[in-house]
């Protein structure tokens, strides 16, 4: 009986104090619940704030230009031609227009020495049809070196080609979004002049001039799909020739074909590629069967719209990009020559005779006899109108006219006293008078339109600056464990101030109406400065603002290692008021992660402990070979000149490091984790076989890449460039299903990395008689292998899935790259352990620096011409959203994608369970805020810079891309960091713990 009340007793005992355990486990669980999401909420009105503040200094400072609605009519002209009939100086009654996209000027001249060891062989020498006819009849033709403005992206060259009016900056952003040109232009003028306009190729020319083209022999083709270079080519030639048979003629008055396949193949291989050459060739025998179909009244043009450089790319502003070329063609004689020095082929046309690609829009409106289309800056071709001394006077008189015509209607160009003054005292019989005054115009217009708003400027820098103040102050001056009770208070305060500031300034805009801040703009400014002021509202309320300063002392700088990081901000910073330290940051960030790992070094040997003095050396010297072997991997920028060799190309050596770095990766990988006995649960199944097996097939892939590229080993293995194709699509598709979606369910459902033993040993009972033997009991205790470091190998896992999801977009030595990268973290993971930085802004400060290292060792730089685009394709054949997107995004900002995930992980390698959750969400989220801080300082010091230096020579070339790819980042950082590494990841890694073992 006594025995059985013992057991009930205990069993009762033993069960009230499970309730008791389950009750704290699920209290524990709710309230790391409701922090994280309040950290959460907080940092999304970070984001806010900060995408408001770049907001605003991005429309302050990317430049736009007022259109004029008004249309250029024949009568304008009267008072010139004495005739109300437009000037028609040239027997052609049709035109056919042919854009051969990114027809750099020098694969159409004739180059020497060139033989097949040459990489010139694939782009020289291969499309001669321009130089023969030019040079065989000159009379009969012309060829020109065509110089685009920058930025030199398809959409915004064909505003200006067909406008004749300057480009802007912001116009390259709409260059996969275009809308109808609403400003007046050569298609609108056809239109209106009852000219039928037949067109087939690039798409983008339906999105800009739909309503002006002939519905019924128009064919656009998809434009953006870099993978293809035929489909466009190829449907261009299918309905051109028909439509140039004599009896289909009479359907059109000006033909267009834009052919794709130059530009697709530079972005895809280059220009030194087999498929260039090939691709050069058939559209020069294009040319040539154009030339002999076309009728005795019809003008022939054909053009680049811009050029590309060494790697294929284009968007900026060197030779190579903005230099296309220009034929023009005739079976009548109608050309004349200019003296024949202008026409020097030597040195690769360097002292070739130049015209601006807006001039092709008053050189076609006249010789086709239209109107000059009204926002024409252009001046006409004087080779097409020498033929006739009279004819290339008058025909500059009415370009010249229009222009001031022009400018007196612009509220922008109308009191410009010195043009004025100058087109009033010219000599209108004067040829050179009336280039003077066209050139002195294009030269004013320049300078006009590079007009910047200060107000949206400053205000923008003013709000990152507020933003950075507000970060500091609420990760770093207040303790985490009031910041944790802070949280509710802060966003609440926010959301009630946001609507007392919008009321405030959208008061302010309607009653003092300032130029530059209309209302929605107004009430973003409100949104802005609720955001900053609820953050700090409930700070302020609990301390003063000299407490706050006295904790910078206390709690923002911890020990020396912090100096480091805040030096390391500091120079990162002021490299931007440069243009010099700019286009070599790859080589100053490797430098400064060098510089930690020596630091590292040095403090190992400080250690008292001979085994973590051993270990940190060890790891202090692999982060700094690493970083030294990424650094070998190198893109460079035009700038940097013969001081830079590129070597980010395909080559064998880099498909066999693709597939020695699956084979070391994984192992590596399983090594740091049974150092902490983590090769538990599903760290097998994720590491040895996931992962190994995922990136063979990413090096698989890169060998079909391979393959497509060399054309050797193309014509040895035989292999159909389609059949490539299917199983390329096929492995990339499974690579990304299973790295983002199904590995991340699996991880999400998982077990932790641990494996429990159940033990059996003998233990004494008590006994109250001396004279008994001691008796012993059998007892079962549980042995939880991987217990040390739960959280961190777990959080890894998630980690290597993002991993493989970067990977897949990246070339071959991108993955390479990334492998490297892999290895640094984990270095610097036991370097955190080791050193006692895991919340020292330091450990952010390293990690965000090893994100800039690997952007540009994965093949980008900040430029626009380095974003590979063709990665776009690897998932699917045409542009699908936002799987095209995705992969761009993956392939430009992996890198950065990769270090925010791993930020959780500076706090959770290597530590046991704690039974103070919320304490270990608030230091994850302050190394988050931590790194936020970091690239808060950079964009600030970038958007200073940049708006210091507008007036910079190489301001749009150099400044504002990298002024523009810190925003991306930035706003990127807040993304990633808010909603995936604090919001989910993090969150689900502590709080399984506790789902499984209540409590620690």
């Amino acid at each position: 009986m006594s025995q059985t009340t013992l057991d009930r007793a205990s069993l009762a005992k033993g069960a009230s104090g499970a309730l008791q355990q389950l009750g704290r486990s699920m209290y524990r669980i709710r309230k790391l619940f409701q922090t994280n999401s309040s950290y959460v909420k907080v940092m999304f009105l970070f984001g806010i704030l900060q995408t408001i503040a770049l907001a605003f200094f991005t429309r302050g400072f990317l430049l736009s230009r007022n259109v004029l609605p008004d249309l250029a009519t024949c009568e304008s002209q009267s008072s010139i031609t004495n005739s109300e009939f437009c000037f028609h100086p040239s027997p052609f009654n049709k035109a056919v227009v042919l854009i051969i996209d990114a027809l750099r000027f020098d694969f159409t001249i004739p180059f020497e020495d060139i033989d097949e060891s040459s990489p010139d062989f694939f782009y020289h020498n291969n499309f001669n049809v321009f130089y023969e006819s030019f040079t065989k009849s000159p009379e009969n033709s012309i060829l020109l070196k065509f110089i685009a403005d920058p930025p030199t992206t398809t959409l915004q060259r064909l505003k200006g080609l067909t406008t004749g009016s300057l480009p802007t900056f912001i116009d390259a952003g709409s260059n996969f979004d275009g809308d109808t040109i609403t400003e007046d232009n050569l298609l609108s003028q056809l239109f209106y002049h009852n000219k039928s306009v037949a067109f087939a190729g690039d798409d983008t020319w339906t999105a800009l001039f739909s309503p002006f083209l002939n519905k019924s022999i128009t064919y656009p083709y998809d434009s953006l799909n870099v993978w293809d270079l035929h489909s466009v080519d190829n449907g261009v030639i299918e309905h051109i020739f028909p439509l140039l048979e004599a009896g289909n003629q009479s359907k059109w008055d000006v033909l267009i074909g834009h052919f794709l396949g130059v530009d697709h193949c530079g972005h895809r291989y280059g220009p030194d590629h087999f498929a260039m050459k090939t691709k050069l060739e058939q559209l020069n025998d294009v040319i040539r069967d154009v030339m002999d179909k076309i009728s005795d009244d019809t003008l022939l043009v054909v053009f680049g719209d811009h050029g590309m450089d060494s790697t294929g790319n284009h968007g900026g502003e060197s030779d190579d990009e903005i230099e296309a070329a220009l034929f023009m063609y005739s079976k009548t004689k109608h050309f004349k020559r200019l003296d024949a020095g202008s026409y020097d082929i030597s040195e690769g046309g360097k002292n070739y005779r130049k015209v601006n690609q807006i001039d092709i829009t008053p050189t076609l409106a006249l010789l086709l006899g239209i109107p000059i289309p009204f926002n024409n800056l252009g001046s006409p071709i004087a080779e097409a109108f020498l033929h006739d001394e009279n004819d290339y006077l008058l025909a500059e008189k009415i370009t010249t006219s229009q222009i001031q015509n022009y400018r007196l209607t612009s509220s922008e160009l109308r009191n410009d006293n010195d043009v004025n003054s100058f087109f009033n005292k010219m000599n209108k019989n004067s040829m050179e008078s009336h280039i003077r005054y066209q050139d002195m115009s294009l030269k004013r217009c320049k300078e006009k339109w590079a007009q910047f708003d200060d107000l949206n400027i400053w205000i923008g820098i003013f709000l990152l600056v507020l933003s950075l103040i507000v970060i500091v102050a609420y990760s770093k001056l207040v303790p985490s464990v009031v910041v944790s009770q802070l949280n509710h208070q802060c966003f609440l305060a926010s959301i009630i101030l946001i609507s007392v500031y919008c009321v405030l300034t959208a008061s302010f805009t309607i009653i003092f109406k300032p130029a530059g801040l209309p209302l929605n703009w107004a009430l973003l400014l409100g949104c802005a400065l609720g955001i900053a002021n609820g953050i700090l509202a409930p700070i302020m309320d609990r301390y003063s603002i000299f407490w706050l300063i006295l904790q910078v002392k206390e709690n923002l700088v911890q020990n020396g290692w912090t100096y480091t990081g805040m030096f390391f901000i500091f120079l990162h910073s002021l490299i931007f008021g440069s243009n010099s330290f700019i286009i070599w940051e790859d080589k100053i960030v490797s430098f400064w992660l060098t510089t930690f790992g020596f630091l590292a070094l040095f403090k190992s040997f400080q250690k008292h402990e001979n085994h973590k003095k051993f270990i940190g050396a060890y790891h202090s010297m692999m982060f700094m070979i690493f970083t030294r072997l990424a650094s070998l991997i190198t893109i460079c920028r035009e700038e940097q000149g013969d001081k830079c060799i590129s070597n980010f190309k395909i080559t064998k050596w880099s498909i066999v490091g693709l597939y020695i770095s699956a084979i070391l990766l994984p192992i590596i990988i399983k090594q740091f984790f049974k150092i902490s006995y983590s090769y538990e649960g599903p760290a097998p199944v994720w590491i040895s076989f996931g992962l190994r097996t995922v990136l063979f097939m990413i090096a698989i892939l890169g060998t079909f890449e391979f393959i497509e590229n060399d054309h050797q080993i193309n014509h040895l293995i035989e292999l159909p460039l389609d059949t490539i194709k299917t199983l390329r699509l096929t492995i990339s598709r499974a690579v990304l299903g299973i790295s983002l979606m199904a590995a991340n369910v699996g991880w999400n459902a998982g077990p932790l990395c641990i494996r429990v033993e159940l033990e059996q040993h003998e233990v004494e009972t008590d006994t109250t008689d001396k004279n008994k033997k001691v008796q012993m009991k059998m007892v079962k205790t549980a042995k939880i292998i991987g217990y040390n470091n739960v959280y961190g190998s777990s959080y890894f896992l998630f980690f290597i899935n993002i991993l493989c999801s970067v990977l897949v977009v990246c070339k071959p030595l991108g993955g390479i790259s990334l492998f490297l990268l892999v290895n640094q973290i984990l270095s610097l993971l036991e370097l955190v352990d080791i050193l006692n930085i895991r919340t020292n802004l330091i450990s952010s400060v390293v990690l965000c620096l090893l994100g800039y290292q690997h952007f540009f060792t994965t093949g980008h730089q900040a430029t626009l011409q380095s974003i590979q685009w063709e990665v776009g394709f690897v998932f699917t054949e045409s542009i699908v959203f936002p799987i095209t997107h995705l992969g761009i995004l993956l392939n430009t900002l992996g890198p950065f994608i990769l270090v925010c995930v791993a930020v959780p992980l500076l706090t959770l390698w290597k530590i046991p369970p704690t039974n103070k959750p919320v304490a270990l969400s608030s230091k994850i989220a302050e190394n988050g805020m931590s790194m936020l801080i970091y690239q808060t300082c950079l964009t600030i010091a970038t958007l200073v810079t940049t708006n210091n230096f507008r007036r910079h020579l190489m301001v749009w070339k150099i400044f504002a891309p990298r002024f523009m790819l810190n925003a991306l980042i930035l706003f990127l950082m807040n993304c990633v960091l808010t909603f995936v590494s604090v919001g989910y990841a993090s969150y689900r890694v502590v709080s399984r713990w506790y789902d499984v073992y209540g409590s620690a």
